[in-house]
């Protein structure tokens, strides 16, 4: 059975998909931020889908930059209380 963290990241992960505008694009956690062409929009769109699906609060600084899909994964499991607990 995968653990609470996994299937969040996994949650997340799906949210970015359907936010993305090329959804031809293969990404993981590793996968270069750049390269999934993620825009300011989808990020909103991606927090607000974690927001409601967790029942939390994001709070990302403005100038949050992630060099991976998996940093942005992670900074917003963060705020998830099931997450933290791992």
């Amino acid at each position: 059975m995968a653990s609470d963290n996994e299937q969040i990241y996994t949650k997340i992960l799906s949210f970015i998909h359907s936010e993305i505008q090329d959804k031809s694009v293969e990404f993981d956690m590793d996968t270069p931020i750049a390269a999934v062409k993620i825009d300011s929009i989808d990020v909103i769109h991606v927090v607000f889908k974690v927001e409601e699906e967790f029942e939390t609060t994001i709070d990302l600084p403005q100038d949050s930059k992630f060099d991976t899909v998996g940093d942005f994964v992670r900074a917003l499991a963060a705020f998830i209380p099931a997450a933290g607990q791992a």
